[in-house]
């Protein structure tokens, strides 16, 4: 089968003359300088100033992009300086509300530490009246003798509370 297989292909033979082959080259240069000059597009100088022209083209829009792009970034970075500059303002407000909110808790705190000092002091001046109110009620009943001792404890205890 393999043999019967290499008898249906079809080849080409190509036999030599003795020839040099000089006809067939000039024949070949001949057809290439005709097709060169038919398809030839411009010549020298109209070369020259097309790719002068592209090259001008291309410098124009490489300085376009140039610009779209610095556009860009002096945008970028005029938004990320104004989102930063809201940032910054938005942490003093929230510092200086703090600060406030410190401030007025311990004034807050001072002004109870006051007023729990002026009730204290009320309520030994209270308890102290009391104290001689009964020492003077005993002291009447018994004669007088303790009466004159408790005032002077009364003025110990007060002192201590003020200090």
């Amino acid at each position: 089968m393999g043999d019967k297989r290499k008898e249906e292909i079809p080849y080409v033979i190509v036999e030599r003359e003795e020839s040099s082959g000089l006809g067939a080259f000039l024949l070949g240069a001949a057809a290439g300088a005709v097709t060169a000059l038919l398809l030839a597009p411009k010549s020298g100088e109209e070369t020259q100033r097309e790719l002068k022209q592209k090259a001008s083209e291309a410098k124009s829009d490489a300085e376009t992009k140039l610009d779209e792009l610095r556009r860009e970034v002096e945008d970028a970075y005029g938004q990320a300086r104004r989102e930063f500059g809201s940032r910054v303002n938005e942490a003093r407000s929230e510092v200086e509300g703090r600060k406030h909110q410190a401030e007025e808790a311990f004034r807050a705190g001072r002004e109870a530490a006051r007023r729990a000092r002026e009730d204290l002091e009320q309520r030994v001046a209270e308890a102290k009246a009391a104290r001689q109110a009964e020492a003077e009620a005993a002291a009447s009943e018994s004669g007088g003798e303790s009466a004159s001792e408790s005032p002077a404890e009364g003025d110990g205890e007060e002192k201590a509370a003020t200090d």
